[in-house]
């Protein structure tokens, strides 16, 4: 039973896969039959995000689409392939560093100060404590947000990789937020 299921369904997205191939707008037919489908896969894999799941719906539908042209359905359903992709794009979600800024720390700071004189508690004690890191950190935080400097330019100058780069900056921003939120 379950056999032929997935084969009529195999066989509709055929049709469905060649009309989108010949017509972009036949495409939402395909978005209408597995929108919900995608989205459901994302929403309980990545957090129970409302809008972390319908971003990363939204760009699996788009991978999908770009690679419509190139697109040759086999035994399988259109599902199959869209829940590769998927699959595929939350893995990417999961390896993408999340990382904050010092100025959204400082913002969060700052709104959850209630009084000027704290923020600049604040301030003073984050910049005490890059005073405290290691020369090589504190070097590539103050390139960074003294300086403005790109990931880039601050791998030439310190004849380092871009990679080796976004990791310190990423290691000293967790030290320096584990290090405001047990000041003295």
């Amino acid at each position: 039973m379950k056999e032929v299921k997935e084969k009529n369904e195999a066989e509709e997205d055929e049709i469905l896969v060649k009309k989108a191939q010949e017509s972009p707008e036949a495409y939402e037919a395909l978005y209408k039959k597995y929108g919900k489908r995608v989205y459901n896969y994302f929403w309980y894999r990545a957090g129970r995000v409302k809008e972390v799941a319908e971003d990363l719906a939204q760009e699996t539908f788009v991978k999908a689409y770009q690679k419509l042209p190139n697109f040759r359905l086999r035994a399988y359903s259109y599902f199959s392939y869209l829940k590769t992709i998927a699959h595929n794009t939350l893995v990417k979600y999961y390896k993408k560093p999340k990382t904050a800024s010092l100025e959204e720390i400082g913002d969060i700071a700052e709104e959850s100060a209630p009084d000027k004189s704290e923020v600049k508690e604040t301030a003073e004690l984050l910049w005490q404590a890059i005073e405290k890191l290691p020369e090589a950190e504190k070097n590539i935080i103050l390139l960074k947000y003294r300086e403005g400097r790109s990931v880039k330019e601050i791998a030439e100058l310190t004849k380092k990789s871009t990679n080796a780069i976004k990791l310190v900056l990423s290691r000293t921003r967790k030290k320096l937020v584990g290090w405001l939120k047990f000041k003295p």
